[in-house]
């Protein structure tokens, strides 16, 4: 009986994740971000959302809440998810033969009140060199 509760929990929270990554993209794309890469993942983790700002390769870090009681959204985005990200960077970096692009990170802030999503994008969210 609690394995299904926690299943249709976690069901749930990943439709809201998802449901806030739709929502984020759709923030990014009206402050004129051309988005290249949705859930990018590799080896060494996965960042939401890659985009570029001008000439400038973005990596973007979707955090989705209900509630406040935790922290804001952008609160979960700690020192370990950061090592995480920029890693994830790196790599893409690499790949995609973008170094000589400037590089940030950014993250969308979503809280859902009464149903409606309200988004805050917050740029250059945290030092790369950190």
């Amino acid at each position: 009986m609690v394995a299904r509760n926690t299943r249709r929990m976690g069901g749930a929270r990943k439709q809201l994740g998802e449901a806030g990554e739709r929502h984020a993209e759709e923030v990014l794309r009206r402050a004129r971000y051309v988005i290249l890469e949705r859930n990018y993942r590799c080896l060494l983790g996965e960042v939401d959302l890659v985009a570029l700002d001008g000439r400038t390769v973005v990596f973007v870090e979707v955090k989705t809440r209900t509630q406040t009681q935790f922290g804001s959204p952008h609160d979960a985005v700690d020192h370990r998810k950061q090592r995480q990200l920029q890693r994830v960077a790196n790599y893409y970096l690499s790949r995609h033969r973008l170094h000589d692009r400037d590089a940030r990170f950014d993250v969308v802030a979503i809280h859902w009140v009464d149903g409606t999503p309200r988004a805050e994008l917050i740029q250059n969210a945290f030092d790369a060199s950190g």
